[in-house]
């Protein structure tokens, strides 16, 4: 790519190498300067001609083109190293309350004890059966959130307006209908979906 640039504005008439004639219009700039690009090789040598080449138009030394301009050095990507979690070494110190295997092991008290203190504490046999009424406990309460969360399909939208096109789309709903998030949230609930995103 050439530019020719000229003090005036400036249409000349070229004779091009397979002797055909082509008229070349400058385009005017501001204070009466033209301009002229060209990648054209025949037409470069055409111009370059001219008999008024270097007189009333001439080639821009100073430009380059966008092509060959050296572009910027792209920024290395930063490396990014992930952290193993530290593998925490294993407690050594004895737990301040005793788990269900340490009580079902412990010696059993002197005789020397008060007989009221025995009665208190509960035996390794109460101790298991606690142990296993609470984990059924919680077994159930987390069989009932993941059943509560299996009925329901997440889907990620990054605005009212994915959220709205996602129901117009699968369920046909009327954009003019779901105007307001909540009723979004509703239409949703409805088919058994949560938007997460809004």
């Amino acid at each position: 790519m050439k530019k020719y640039i000229a003090k005036t504005n400036v249409s000349i008439n070229v004779v091009l190498a397979s002797g055909a004639n082509r008229h070349v219009s400058f385009s005017p700039l501001t204070g009466g300067s033209s301009v002229f690009y060209t990648d054209d090789p025949d037409l470069i040598q055409a111009m370059e001609r001219h008999y008024k080449f270097g007189t009333l138009f001439r080639v821009d030394t100073t430009y380059v083109a966008e092509k060959l301009r050296s572009k910027p050095a792209a920024k290395p990507k930063p490396i990014i190293i992930a952290e193993q979690p530290a593998v925490a070494a294993p407690d050594t110190a004895p737990s301040p309350t005793p788990t269900v295997e340490e009580v079902a092991t412990a010696p059993e008290a002197p005789e020397s004890e008060d007989a009221a203190t025995e009665s208190e504490q509960p035996t390794a046999e109460e101790t298991d059966d606690q142990a296993e009424e609470d984990s059924s406990d919680e077994v159930t309460e987390e069989t009932d959130e993941e059943s509560a969360e299996s009925e329901y399909k997440t889907i990620a939208v990054s605005d009212p307006d994915s959220a709205k096109s996602y129901l117009a789309e699968h369920f046909g709903y009327s954009r003019t209908k779901i105007k307001t998030i909540k009723a979004i949230k509703e239409a949703g609930a409805a088919h058994g979906i949560v938007f997460e995103g809004i």
